[in-house]
């Protein structure tokens, strides 16, 4: 068969990801956004990038999945064969692709996951790559498994050099889902660190947005009409490609916190000086927030702490005096949070906000209580740091490490459903998964509370000193101080 010359340009996000030599890849975004046609190119390059190694050809095997049949042929088999079919020979009874150009040689197996047969028929391949189209709709353990079947052809020993791996692209997952957890590199169960799915994950923009990818093969009016008519869930769903909403709960700070915005792409930097807010929630899950209020007028959230099964001297100990340590040692410390704190623990005479007053004494640290607990105050202070843009730039801002914090304020710090009437509870819910996340967004609205109170002034716990030149902040800890912690 004759070389075929066919030009490709791939949309800035989904060339990332071509680019991208990890063994397991996926991209999410809108419909239309191009991303499976990114994903047959990135099928076709693999196979022309492999070693020579089978008599002179670059052989390879690959699997191309769809949950279903129906959807395998209807949509990716159709837009395979758009796009491929001048590169090799489609055999229907087999459901194969033969690609056979030059001296690439491969077979490209379409399979659907229909039934246990189809199920097992993947299982007993042996592959050299597996593109698993809208991946969203295939069970994530599934992909683990399919993973265990690549790497098998050709024999790694035999052709050094050669690429293997899967790639999936997919609509936006709903928020907690396995495959939510999978993109965003949250663990499959809950506190188990090892079970984090080592994926790389590439986000297309909004198909309303100028950055929209694609937009060049579709009408001028395709978003804009699709958006006609439709509800707020399919657009930002479908349109702006965000995640889909949890059937769990609904989030709490649904329309407010924009992660793209409120959360910062690289780390914030902590000013040596300023003093540290720490909002903190009591009792057997103590959680901590650390923030500041810069000098612009901003609120950075710098670290979090989540502590399970342990009081507050505990976690004292174990968290809370090593990340002053190792992060904060020159800060000023200005602790506030949950009015429960004065209250004493069972089978003993103290209590949290004592304990943290102890600890901290020797250094200067302040500790005070929020002057209440309603929910409704505490949640409306997050919400009005979310909406606010000074200057066109978010007030608050998050460190990409506050891992916890952030997935509360997105969606597991929510109002459960309540089944009897498919309606939703007015308070948020403080047990099971969504309860742990609770405590660390709650302790964040403490010190929140705190700064829109008004009665926050950094000069209040900032030291300063005149050394004959001016007057400087003098640190309010020194190291020396620390080494009894």
């Amino acid at each position: 068969m004759p070389v075929v010359d066919i030009k490709y340009t791939a949309p800035p996000v989904v060339s990332k990801f071509m680019q991208d030599d990890s063994f397991h890849r996926a991209i999410k975004g809108p419909i239309g956004s191009g991303k499976s046609v990114g994903c047959c190119f990135e099928v076709l390059r693999r196979n022309f990038a492999m070693p020579a190694w089978d008599r002179g050809m670059r052989s390879s095997k690959w699997a191309i999945i769809r949950n279903t049949n129906k959807q395998l042929r209807d949509t990716t088999l159709a837009t395979w064969m758009k796009w491929m079919r001048d590169f090799g020979t489609w055999h229907d009874s087999k459901m194969t692709f033969k690609l056979r150009v030059g001296d690439v040689s491969s077979d490209i197996l379409f399979l659907p996951l229909d039934t246990p047969d189809d199920v097992g028929r993947v299982l007993s391949l042996e592959l050299t790559g597996a593109w698993v189209n809208e991946a969203r709709e295939v069970p994530v353990p599934l992909l683990a498994d399919i993973k265990g079947r690549l790497r098998r052809y050709p024999n790694p020993v035999e052709v050094p050099g050669a690429w293997y791996g899967m790639i999936n692209d997919t609509n936006p997952p709903e928020i907690d889902s396995p495959f939510y957890n999978l993109m965003e590199h949250l663990p499959q169960e809950e506190g188990n660190l090892n079970s984090i799915i080592d994926c790389s994950t590439y986000h297309q923009p909004s198909g309303l947005s100028p950055e929209a990818e694609n937009r060049e093969h579709l009408h001028p009016d395709y978003y804009t009409d699709l958006a006609k008519g439709n509800t707020k869930a399919f657009v930002d769903t479908y349109i702006k490609g965000l995640y889909a909403p949890s059937q769990a709960g609904k989030p709490v700070y649904a329309n407010s916190f924009k992660p793209e915005k409120h959360v910062s792409p690289v780390p914030l930097e902590i000013d040596p000086f300023l003093p540290v807010l720490i909002g903190f929630d009591t009792g057997l899950t103590p959680a901590m927030s650390f923030k500041q209020y810069g000098l612009d007028g901003r609120i950075r959230v710098l670290r979090e702490i989540s502590a399970f099964d342990m009081g507050m001297e505990r976690c004292i100990k174990t968290y809370v005096q090593p990340m002053v340590r190792n992060y904060f040692p020159l800060n000023p410390l200005v602790f506030i949070g949950d009015p429960a704190a004065t209250r004493r623990g069972d089978g003993d005479e103290t209590s949290a906000l004592k304990e943290l007053k102890k600890a901290f004494a020797d250094v200067g640290g302040t500790v005070k209580t929020a002057h209440t607990n309603d929910p409704k105050v505490r949640i409306q202070a997050s919400e009005q740091m979310f909406v606010r843009f000074p200057e066109g730039e978010p007030l608050y801002l998050i460190d990409p490490s506050c891992k916890r914090l952030i997935e509360g304020y997105r969606s597991k710090y929510r109002y459960p459903k309540i089944r009897s009437t498919g309606g939703f509870s007015d308070q948020p819910q403080k047990t099971g998964e969504a309860g742990t996340f609770s405590h660390l967004v709650e302790a964040d609205q403490y010190s929140n509370m705190y700064i829109l109170s008004g009665k926050y002034d950094a000069s209040d716990f900032l030291r300063v000193t005149n050394n004959g030149s001016g007057f400087t902040a003098r640190p309010a800890y020194r190291p020396a101080q620390l080494e009894g912690y």
